[in-house]
Parts: C-alpha cells; structure tokens; sequence
C-alpha cells in the first residue's frame, strides 16, 4: 500500500515542472506538442495508479474480487474521472457457457470449482487497475481501463477466451471452458453506470445467441 502511495505521489509531483514546460513562452511547437504529450501520459499513469490504489484500499489484494454491490459505485466513479481526464474505458460481462451442464454433469462441488478456478484465471489475466466483480456462479463483471480502441477491449476478451479454455486440475479430466463476453464502451455506449452495465449485458445475449464462445458488442 505506501508502495502505491508513493507512485501516485511522485506522480502528483511530476505535475507542476510539466506544467512550467508548457507555460514556458520561448519553446518551439514541436517541443510544446512533446510537452503535452507526456503530460498526457502523467494523466494516464496517475488515474490508472488512483484506480489501483482505490481498488486495493476496498479488496486488500488483487486475488480478491469486488462484491458486487461495490462494482456500481466503482463504475460512477471511473465514469467521473474519465470524463474529467477525456479517457475511455470498457465494460465487459461474462458468463460461463454451459454452466449449468457442468453442474449437471458433474455436481455442485466441481462446478464451484470450475467457477474459482474461472476468476483466479480472469484476475490472474487483468491488470492492476483494472476491476472484476463475480454476478454469480457463471458471471463476471470487468472493468477495463485505458481502452483508447476498440482493439484494445477486443484483445482484452481474446485473452480472456484463451485463458479459460481449458482449466487444468479442477476434474479428472480437463474440462473445456467457454465463455461469451458483452462489450460497452463509455462513452460511446453511454455515460451512466446502469446504461453501460446493460448494453454489456444485452451484447453478451447477443454473443449466447449466436452460439456462444464469443464476444460481441453492440452497434
């Protein structure tokens, strides 16, 4: 934690000499454009810094995952500074496919395996400031920060698919995981938590319907 605390405070600090190259009257352009470039940058590192020390002040480590009654708040919160910084971030919900066939097939017991087993491998795969929060057994809310393009959430769920693919050790067998993922973007699919968190829900029916193993967003 004074680790966390420390980064954003050398962060904070690097602000003001930034600020005095960019009020300073006798630099070219292209020094200036360099300027607000890594200004910029300092911006980024230092909400995604908040966001993680914010993260951890609430779960204590980053093997825990958010209640999902925190994951709201969470959200407005991140909806504030994004608007505040111009930055965008994603949401993505994901669900299990065939969840209750491995409950069905190979009881209670594995299946809440395999759901564990699902989260360890998705907070494993996100980065430090970035959210997760488990709905139920089989869904998973995410919070992606920093996504810039679309790309960057698509390679986020591509990750995500391989990393679940196939969870060793929870059965005899290896069972095949798959699971579809909804995408929003804020703020391009809206600027309110509940709007964001419902055009992910209803891009991720839209993935189940086409089969599953997939990821879709809404356009």
């Amino acid at each position: 934690m004074q680790h966390k605390l420390s980064v954003v405070t050398q962060i904070y600090g690097a602000l003001p000499s930034t600020q005095k190259i960019l009020l300073s009257p006798r630099r070219s352009y292209a020094e200036l454009q360099q300027a607000l470039q890594r200004a910029e940058s300092i911006t980024e590192r230092t909400l995604c810094e908040l966001l993680a020390l914010q993260q951890s002040q609430l779960l204590g480590t980053k093997a825990e995952a958010t209640d999902k009654l925190q994951i709201q708040p969470q959200l407005s919160y991140m909806i504030k500074q994004a608007q505040r910084n111009g930055s965008s971030f994603a949401v993505l919900f994901v669900q299990l496919d065939h969840y209750k066939n491995i409950y069905d097939g190979h009881g209670a017991v594995v299946a809440k395996q395999v759901s564990e087993a699902a989260l360890a491998r998705m907070v494993a795969t996100l980065r430090d400031c970035d959210s997760i929060s488990q709905q139920a057994d089989d869904q998973f809310l995410l919070l992606i920060t920093d996504v810039s393009r679309i790309y960057d959430a698509v390679l986020v769920a591509e990750k995500l698919k391989q990393k679940l693919s196939i969870l060793h050790g929870v059965s005899v067998l290896p069972l095949p995981i798959t699971v579809s993922i909804g995408i929003s973007r804020f703020p391009q699919d809206g600027n309110d938590a509940g709007l964001l968190i419902e055009r992910a829900a209803a891009a991720l029916l839209h993935a189940q319907n086409r089969g599953g193993n997939q990821f879709s967003l809404l356009r």
